[in-house]
């Protein structure tokens, strides 16, 4: 009877504390599959030659929980600024107002046109975390900056802000991915797919709403994927 109640008092408190473990959404910024670090060298095939990154930022908004295209749940903070220079920011705490099942995560890279033309914000949205274009009164929806030898800007610096609003350039990338686990969702964003198959000779700079900044943000539909997938 003695070992029955202490089993009971394990499963309870096991259970409790499963349901009480935070559900996260980790952000995982991969070059050449291995976690990308800020201003190390790393071999980009396209340019066959070694490149640094030493700014990667951008937004994560709307999360929306799916099961079979019903919409579950959604995270009540709309949007979330990751920089990989802050690694808390990493992690997105999900925070769901229920615990049902769901098999399906939808989200954007950006920031919508509703939240562009409502002014400026603080928190994640504050202007001066670098992510508002205060003579485009709009945000930055993906930061990318570093060197590389192929890059032919002065001091071999390359830079692409990939933002816009309006059409015909909106930027705002709508991703849609299948999932498994319900406690730990792992996003992989593929740096080095993004960059591969860019000149960096002659398309090195993006710093405003244009036809090539629409082109780059098609890209993340196919540089992120869900948990380890290679």
């Amino acid at each position: 009877m003695k070992h029955c109640c202490i089993l009971i008092l394990f499963l309870i408190s096991f259970t409790s504390q499963s349901q009480n473990d935070p559900e996260l959404i980790q952000i995982n910024p991969l070059f050449n599959n291995e976690h990308l670090e800020l201003n190390k060298p790393y071999f980009l095939a396209s340019v066959n030659d070694s490149i640094k990154i030493e700014t990667l930022k951008f937004f994560i908004s709307n999360v929306q929980f799916f099961q079979d295209e019903k919409l579950i749940d959604s995270l009540s903070k709309k949007q979330h600024l990751i920089d990989l220079e802050k690694e808390k920011s990493l992690q997105i705490e999900m925070s769901r107002s229920n615990r049902l099942r769901y098999n399906m995560i939808k989200f954007s890279v950006g920031i919508d046109s509703i939240t562009n033309v409502s002014g400026v914000f603080g928190g994640d949205l504050d202007p001066t975390n670098g992510m508002y274009w205060t003579w485009q009164s709009g945000y930055v929806n993906f930061k990318l900056e570093g060197k590389s030898e192929a890059c032919s800007a002065r001091n071999n610096f390359f830079q692409y802000h990939l933002g816009g609003y309006q059409a015909p350039y909106k930027t705002i990338s709508n991703i849609e991915l299948k999932v498994s686990q319900q406690n730990l969702i792992v996003i992989n964003f593929k740096i080095d797919a993004f960059l591969n198959g860019i000149d960096l000779a002659k398309s090195h700079s993006v710093m405003s709403p244009n036809d090539t900044a629409v082109a780059l943000s098609k890209r993340f539909q196919k540089i992120i994927t869900i948990g380890d997938e290679k």
